[in-house]
């Protein structure tokens, strides 16, 4: 790989990861930053959202404080053709809901693709989950478990 090529994979993989951490501390302004206004994201074959400002005000509506989401995304295999991209990652998500009472975790394949904007640099412009697996628990039969922090109650882990 020549050092632009490089620099551009490096810039990619950041962006998915920043993309990722936002989503997980609903940093709700950080996650815009990563979307091309024209992006689709499609979670589930029955569930596709156009537009970067659909898809905040779903994921906002989605993962309120009750929602805690760890998603860890790895294994990428990224294609660079000039100024558009595209990547395929392994995504292994947990999410607590403490609402409903339960722990939802999942294993997904995600086929995204990227533009380069000349002024706000690389941009998802696609997100395409194919879930692989999926596994729920109800918080009843976890009599031990218990939510110490979170980012809403300002709490910390000391």
């Amino acid at each position: 790989m020549h050092d632009a090529q490089s620099a551009d994979r490096w810039a990619i993989l950041e962006l998915r990861h920043r993309y990722m951490r936002s989503v997980d501390l609903k940093d709700w302004a950080a996650v815009g930053e990563t979307l091309a206004p024209e992006m689709v994201a499609r979670y589930r074959p029955d569930l596709a959202t156009e537009g970067a400002d659909a898809l905040l005000a779903e994921l906002r509506t989605r993962l309120t404080d009750d929602r805690i989401t760890v998603h860890q995304v790895g294994n990428p295999s990224i294609e660079i053709d000039g100024d558009r991209a595209a990547g395929t990652w392994t995504v292994s998500d947990r999410t607590v809901c403490t609402d409903v009472g339960c722990v939802v975790e999942g294993a997904s394949l995600s086929t995204d693709r990227y533009r380069r904007d000349p002024r706000r640099g690389w941009l998802i412009t696609e997100i395409s989950y194919r879930r692989l697996c999926e596994t729920s628990v109800s918080l009843a039969d976890l009599p031990s478990f218990r939510v110490l922090a979170t980012p809403a109650t300002g709490l910390a882990l000391s």
